[in-house]
C-alpha cells in the first residue's frame, strides 16, 4: 500500500481493490495499465513511478539481482524505458542514513513519448482496408511475439510483413511482374525505384537500407535484444505508413 501512495494509485478512478492487499494492489494495477494505454498520461507516469519505487526497495544490489530483475528490465525496454541506477559512493555522501543503496532511474530510450501502439492499429487498419492479407498476417504475429518477449520471432515475421507489403504495392502500382513468392522483397523495392514509382530521395534510399537492416544476415545476427526489436517495430511501421499514404488506393 504504501508503494501504491508513492505512486499516487489510491485515487477512486483505479478501483476500489479486493478482498485482500494482494488483489487490491493488482486490481489497481490492472486499472492504471488499461488507462494508460488509452493514452491516459497521469495513470502512465503513475505506473513508472510504482516500478521505480518496487525496485528501489526490493532490489538493493543490481549486480546480484532477483531472478526477476532481468525479465523486469528487458519490459521495460521493449515498452521504450531503461532501468538504470548510480554508483553508490556517488550518492553516499549525499544519504543522511549512509546507506549503500543506488539510486535507480527510468529513463526514455527513444527521442521522445512515441504512441507505438496508436501507429500499430493504424497501420493494421489500413492494411486491412487494402486487402494485404499476406502484410497484416506477418506483421501481427510480430506484434503478438514482442509482447512475448519472442525478439528473434518478432524481427522475421516483421521481414516478411514488409516484404509482402512492397510485393503488393509494386505489382499494384509498378506493374512488377514477380510471382508472389518469397524473397523477391529487394527486386520489388528496385523495381519500385527503376520504373520512377518510389523515388530515390523521396523514400527510395529509406526503404532500401531498411531491407537491407532487417536480413536475417545483415548487420544484427545472433540473438536480438528487446530494444533492438522495438527499434525495428518502430521503423517497419513507420515506413509501412508512409509506403500506404506514397501510394494512395
Amino acid at each position: 500500500m504504501t508503494i501504491l501512495l508513492r505512486a499516487d494509485l489510491t485515487a477512486e478512478r483505479y478501483g476500489y481493490g479486493g478482498d485482500n492487499e494482494h488483489n487490491l494492489v493488482r486490481n489497481r494495477l490492472l486499472r492504471a495499465r488499461s488507462l494508460a494505454l488509452q493514452g491516459d498520461r497521469e495513470a502512465h507516469h503513475s505506473l513508472l513511478i510504482f516500478v521505480r519505487t518496487l525496485v528501489q526497495q526490493a532490489v538493493p544490489d543490481p549486480y546480484h539481482p532477483p531472478r526477476w530483475f532481468a525479465e523486469l528490465c528487458e519490459s521495460l525496454l521493449a515498452d521504450g524505458y531503461q532501468l538504470t541506477w548510480d554508483n553508490w559512493s556517488e550518492f553516499d555522501s549525499l544519504l543522511s542514513d549512509s546507506s549503500n543503496y543506488p539510486i535507480y532511474r527510468i529513463m526514455p530510450t527513444d527521442s521522445g513519448p512515441v504512441p507505438l501502439a496508436g501507429e500499430i492499429s493504424a497501420l493494421e487498419r489500413d492494411l486491412d482496408l487494402r486487402g494485404y492479407t499476406l502484410a497484416i498476417e506477418p506483421y501481427r504475429q510480430a506484434v503478438i511475439n514482442f509482447g512475448q518477449h519472442q525478439y528473434e520471432v518478432t524481427n522475421m515475421a516483421l521481414r516478411t510483413a514488409l516484404e509482402a507489403l512492397v510485393m503488393e504495392l509494386a505489382t499494384d502500382h509498378a506493374n512488377f511482374g514477380g510471382q508472389g513468392n518469397q524473397g523477391q522483397g529487394g527486386a520489388a523495392i528496385n523495381h519500385l525505384i527503376d520504373t520512377g514509382a518510389l523515388k530515390k530521395r523521396d523514400g527510395g534510399h529509406m526503404l532500401q537500407g531498411l531491407w537491407q537492416m532487417i536480413q536475417t544476415n545483415g548487420p544484427h545476427p545472433g540473438r536480438s535484444s528487446a530494444d533492438e526489436a522495438r527499434m525495428r517495430m518502430q521503423l517497419v511501421t513507420a515506413t509501412a505508413r508512409f509506403l500506404l499514404n506514397h501510394f494512395p488506393v
